[in-house]
Parts: structure tokens; sequence; C-alpha cells
């Protein structure tokens, strides 16, 4: 049995959208199943892929995006020897990885070339990302001819038979592995005269908005307020965030980088604050979650299925300003509540997210390879 994971993440060698697909890789590997990876050509090798190399899977680089290359694909040149790889692999099923949903049609149709079955894993959409008509056939014939379209959220999954103008039989949704504990129980943090909150996620407004939540926290009710932001995280604006802070005025605003300690940042932190523009699941909402923590986000993606306004977190319709600010001031409003709010949204989430998400996607493959 031989199995290609192919991850179409071409922005940046290592996101969210990669924990799923690798840690499945690494499992089934390690059952002894022969396994094969796709990645993008980096000038230096991402931690992930060298620990799947070292497991024993094989590795096959695909060429950097030049514009050069692209308008050699336009012209038909160079697609063969792209995917050539699939016919030397000859995987009996292809799990495609996808960070959002315009992804995967140049992965797709190089599977159904080479006669290999696959999967799409979808792991964000944006109704900001809607394709014209003459891309439509394209993705239509992607996520149709695909064995199961997996998404980590329903909301994400509505929104793509709608911008496909399709309904997906094939269609499933699956959780994303945590970077905590399945049974983690931080302790509330020690009082120290303030309310820390955190933001845990790329440092890229374009998805995250924050700066959203700084043009929030910039407004007059908030400046004597003894409130401290920490964000966690890298990205692409990591240099420009830190001098937007400042333009708003924002002193107690700090950058502490990527960190591995999840429940760490939980042990310290009473809130997570984030206010994304688009997401699939975000892993930083599960996890604090789990951690007993509350949560103030935007009504995107999968945030409302496990989140209550009001009751387990608080959440902004959408990513506007007035909306955000609204959320923000309505949980500080309840800031007494918040430890208990913490333990409803804890076990809530552990109702809704099995304890081995990459298990729970490892069985669905070996269906889709028993289906063959």
């Amino acid at each position: 049995m031989r199995v290609a994971f192919i991850s179409t993440m071409e922005g940046q060698p290592w996101g969210g959208s990669e924990v799923l697909w690798s840690g499945a890789a690494d499992r089934l590997v390690r059952s002894k199943i022969a396994v094969g990876v796709c990645v993008r050509q980096w000038p230096k090798t991402p931690r992930h892929i060298a620990d799947l190399q070292r497991v024993g899977c094989q590795v096959f680089l695909r060429r950097t995006r030049t514009l050069v290359w692209r308008a050699a694909y336009n012209l038909g040149l160079g697609r063969n020897r792209d995917w050539n790889w699939l016919q030397k692999f000859q995987p009996d099923l292809a799990v495609i990885s996808l960070g959002i949903h315009l992804e995967g049609a140049e992965a797709s149709a190089a599977c159904r070339a080479a006669g290999v079955p696959y999967v799409l894993v979808i792991q964000a959409a944006n109704e900001d990302r809607w394709p014209g008509d003459e891309h439509l056939d394209p993705l239509r014939d992607a996520y149709m001819g695909a064995r199961a379209c997996y998404f980590v959220s329903r909301r994400n999954l509505e929104l793509l038979e709608t911008i496909l103008a399709v309904r997906l039989a094939n269609a499933k949704v699956v959780r994303n592995p945590f970077n905590v504990s399945y049974d983690a129980a931080p302790a509330w943090p020690e009082d120290k005269g303030e309310i820390r909150l955190a933001c845990v996620g790329a440092l890229a407004p374009v998805a995250k908005g924050q700066d959203l939540l700084f043009a929030a926290l910039a407004k007059p009710q908030w400046r004597d307020r003894p409130v401290r932001l920490s964000l966690f995280g890298t990205g692409q604006n990591e240099r420009s965030l830190p001098v937007l802070a400042r333009m708003f005025g924002l002193e107690r605003v700090e950058f502490r980088g990527f960190v591995k300690d999840i429940e760490g940042v939980w042990a310290d932190h009473h809130a997570l604050v984030l206010p994304s523009r688009h997401e699939g699941m975000p892993l930083a909402v599960i996890e604090a979650l789990l951690c007993g923590r509350v949560c103030v986000v935007t009504d995107v993606a999968g945030n409302t299925e496990f989140i209550d306004d009001g009751v387990t977190g608080f959440v902004a319709p959408a990513a506007t300003l007035p909306l955000v600010s609204d959320a923000l001031e309505r949980a500080w409003q309840r800031r007494t509540e918040w430890q208990a709010i913490g333990r409803a949204a804890a076990h809530a989430v552990r109702e809704r997210v099995p304890s081995d998400p990459v298990g729970v996607f490892v069985q669905e493959l070996e269906q889709c390879l028993k289906a063959g």
C-alpha cells in the first residue's frame, strides 16, 4: 500500500494547514505503509519535512512558482516534469492538502491524469476569494473528482458548495490536531493586577485581523483599563505590526514570537482575542477552549460551531471595527465571570473534538483505500 501527501502551500513553509496531513503521514509510515510527500522546494528544508524524511517518507520537491514557470505552465510546458513523480511512486491514494479553497486544481488534475485516486483536505475558505466563471470548471472537477473532500469546519463546507454552485456528496468534516493535552487544565492565572489577553496566530492581519484588535483597544474607554495584550506567532507582517501598535499609541502590547508551550501561554493569560477575517477552524481557538479560557472571536469558519455567544465565549458577527469593539466590551463587562465561562467552554469543546484527530483522519484514509 502506498499513500502520497501533497501540500499545496506556496507562501510559507509551515502553517496550521500542515499539521493534519503531516501527522497522518507520520502515523502511516510508522505503520509500515509506503508514504511519499510532495511539497514546494524551500531554501531550507522545513522541520516537519525533515522529520518525515527521518521516519522513512520519500520527499518529492516541486519547483518554485516563478513568473517564468507560470508562463511556461500556461503554455503547456513543463507540466509533466513537475508531476512525473506520481508515475514513479504510483500511490494507491493521494491526499492533497489545501491551505485555502482555490488551491488544488493543478494537483488533482495531475492525479487524474496519472490515474491516481485522491482526497482533498480543505483548511480554509474565504468569501473574498470567489473565482470567476473561467476557473469554475477546473475547481468543480477537482472537488467532484475526489474520493472524499474533508473540511475542518461545516461552515467552510457550506461556503464551498455555494462558491461552486454544487452539492458535494463526497464531503465530510474532520478536526485538526491541537498542541495541548486533551485533558489540559492549567490553573487560572494568578492575580497580577491586570487582565492579560493573548492573540495567538500568524502575524498576518489579512487573515487574523490584528489591526482591528489594535483599533478597538485604542478607543478611549480602554486607555485606563488594566489590560495587557501579548501576541504569539510569526508571519508576513511581524515587522509592520509593532509599528502599527505604536501608531495606535498602545503601550501595553508585547510581541512574544513563536512558542511551543501553548499550555504555558494559557497558564499566564485569561482570554484569547482573535478577530479573524477568514479561517478554517483555528487551532488557537480549540487550544484555548481546551485550556478553559474565554475566547473573543469573529463569526468566521467554524468558530460558532464551538462557541455560543455570551455562554461559552464572545462572538463578533463580522470582522468590522464596531462589531469587534462591541464583542470586546461585552466580554470586559463580564470579566468576573470569565473563569466560569472558561469551564463551560472546556466542557463543551470536548463534546465536539475527538482526543486523537489524526487517528480519526487516518481511519478515514484507510476507508478510502479500501474503497478502491
